[in-house]
């Protein structure tokens, strides 16, 4: 009993580009990254800080100078709340089990509360990981960074984004693990198929060999210090 109470609790947790997908038994959730709590603390305070700078010194600051502070009361206090319950308390997008949908969030103004695509488990096709891995820029080399994307693909083929992970290439193996664990995940608890993304044998022969370059480095410094 014990083991399957320790069971339902368990939680993964998988960081994403400024944000992180919460794994749990009945659902499943991608939230924004703390970092981004950062812009709207900042408002908030500063907000406060001009509503007392209005009650404290209404007598003797200029006019012009009170219509500005209580302007950007007006615009930035709205905003900073709304940012700090957003990211405090909203999500992405959701998933659960027990209602058999998937939900994405309006985000921002909304929360992260308000419904703004609603799938049912029935209307899920598959779930799918893809990437800009081997695109090119206009000189022809490949990109720095690369974006990994974890999609959902409706059964009339409309395809959703559920996630991204944005990452520097010498990592982009790590970055699509994560991505890969999210979307089984998600195939896991919706019951639909997942094709999941890959990096092209090409790119594998030269992360080793990027490793073995590493490591004759290490033993050509090591050798010249003796």
């Amino acid at each position: 009993m014990n083991e399957a109470g320790s069971a339902s609790t368990t939680r993964q947790r998988i960081p994403l580009s400024r944000a992180y997908a919460v794994i749990s038994p009945d659902q499943i959730l991608v939230k924004p990254s703390r970092s981004v709590l950062i812009g709207p603390a900042i408002q908030a305070t500063l907000t406060v800080a001009a509503c007392f700078a209005i009650v404290r010194w209404m007598d003797s600051l200029p006019l012009w100078v009170l219509m500005l502070l209580l302007l950007f009361v007006i615009i930035a206090g709205p905003a900073g709340v709304l940012g700090l319950v957003y990211n405090l308390l909203g999500s992405a997008f959701i998933m659960e089990r027990k209602k058999g949908t998937c939900r994405w969030q309006q985000g921002f103004l909304g929360l992260g509360l308000g419904t703004r695509e609603l799938v049912p488990f029935p209307r899920i096709d598959h779930i799918e990981v893809g990437g800009d891995f081997e695109d090119e820029l206009g000189s022809g080399d490949l990109q720095d960074v690369v974006r990994w994307e974890v999609r959902l693909v409706k059964d009339n083929q409309r395809v959703l984004e559920v996630t991204s992970i944005t990452q520097a290439r010498r990592l982009s193996d790590e970055s699509l693990e994560r991505a890969n664990a999210l979307a089984s995940a998600l195939g896991e608890m919706c019951g639909k198929p997942v094709t999941l993304g890959t990096i092209p044998e090409w790119a594998l022969e030269e992360f080793e060999d990027g490793d073995t370059d590493d490591l004759d480095e290490d033993e050509t410094i090591e050798e010249s210090e003796e």
